[in-house]
């Protein structure tokens, strides 16, 4: 089957260092060439993937620190060039599958789209125009932002889980991975680490959504013993941090729709403390492979059960349950429907 794929050209496949939903597409990509599929990928020219790509921009553009109206022209302009290649190949493919890109004026052709990110009243009317669209959740929580589009599937994002090593005597720290903004809450990890006395690695991408944020919420505290900022990490760092800490921390404050990071611990053996909300007690088996609270305050006390955990376990289900082999083969039944549903 001969499948375009649609993906930003703000960051290439695979990412250098963040990039989630990159990192979903180029798995997705390597199972379904294993299993004798034909993705076509539309992205950046300086995208590495053992498919047809598609350039869109030579080059991947990154996200700006502020919306001006010249990004805003060069972000209409991409959407043109991407609408124009995508035409050019429908005589190829039996399936446009989307991770963002705006499919509406392909609506005739099959097609599905990923939700990779969090519904808000900011998109809300974007979805409510287009919600006759076929939309893949990558959580069951996630539908309950927009429970009134087309969903025709929730597929749970998964990775390589060959990557990650199974780590049973961790390090004596704490970790928190992920964006720092407002929605991560990072502060509260660091927090919670000083009050425990105990040594946090803390990593991740600040956008322009959170630079008020890092210089209000975080820097106050990097000058603190028991607090190490790593920055915006590469993968080989990023798997190093999350398998060797003692506990993964994720102080979320919205309805998460996947949360990578915790899976991507779990492969390593590492339980994971959060904060209860989205898709967390889909990830997390509560006092087995993690512990679900409603804050961190609650979280100071029960952090201990973690520690406890066994590792092998935690590692093994996430395996099983988040792997990109059960993603793509979830994928394949989603798009043999959609394609039936067409005839």
């Amino acid at each position: 089957m001969k499948v375009a794929i649609v993906a930003s050209p703000f960051y290439p496949i695979p990412p250098i260092r963040y990039g989630g939903a990159e990192r979903v597409i180029y798995n997705l990509i390597k199972g379904l060439r294993e299993l004798g599929h034909e993705p076509i990928l539309l992205a950046s020219g300086d995208s590495k993937v053992d498919c047809e790509l598609v350039p869109i921009t030579g080059l991947s553009i990154g996200l700006p620190e502020v919306i001006s109206p010249a990004y805003i022209k060069t972000k209409h302009n991409i959407e043109l060039k991407t609408a124009r290649e995508l035409k050019k190949l429908l005589p190829r493919i039996k399936l446009i599958h989307s991770h963002g890109f705006d499919i509406s004026a392909f609506s005739k052709f099959p097609n599905v789209t990923t939700l990779h990110n969090k519904i808000t009243f900011d998109n809300f009317k974007y979805y409510e125009s287009r919600k006759k669209l076929n939309y893949i959740s990558v959580s069951k929580s996630q539908q309950y932002s927009h429970p009134t589009l087309n969903y025709v599937g929730a597929i749970y994002n998964g990775q390589d889980t060959a990557e990650f090593p199974i780590v049973i005597r961790p390090d004596n720290y704490l970790c928190f991975l992920g964006r720092m903004d407002a929605d991560k809450n990072p502060h509260l990890a660091v927090q919670l680490a000083i009050n425990l006395r105990m040594k946090i690695k803390i990593a991740g991408k600040i956008d322009f959504d959170g630079v008020e944020y890092f210089e209000r919420e975080i820097k106050p505290y990097l000058g603190h013993p028991l607090v190490e900022y790593l920055g915006e990490v590469n993968s080989s760092q990023r798997i190093e941090l999350l398998s060797k800490a003692k506990c993964n921390l994720h102080p979320i404050n919205f309805r998460e729709p996947f949360g990578l990071t915790v899976a991507e611990a779990a492969y390593c053996g590492t339980p994971t403390l959060a904060v209860r909300r989205g898709s967390m007690p889909e990830l997390i088996e509560d006092g087995k492979t993690g512990i679900l609270v409603e804050d961190f305050i609650e979280g100071y006390h029960r952090i201990a059960e973690c520690f406890s955990m066994d590792r092998k376990y935690i590692a093994q289900r996430s395996r099983s349950l988040f792997s990109y082999q059960k993603m793509t083969t979830s994928y394949i039944s989603v798009y043999n429907k959609i394609l039936k549903l067409s005839c």
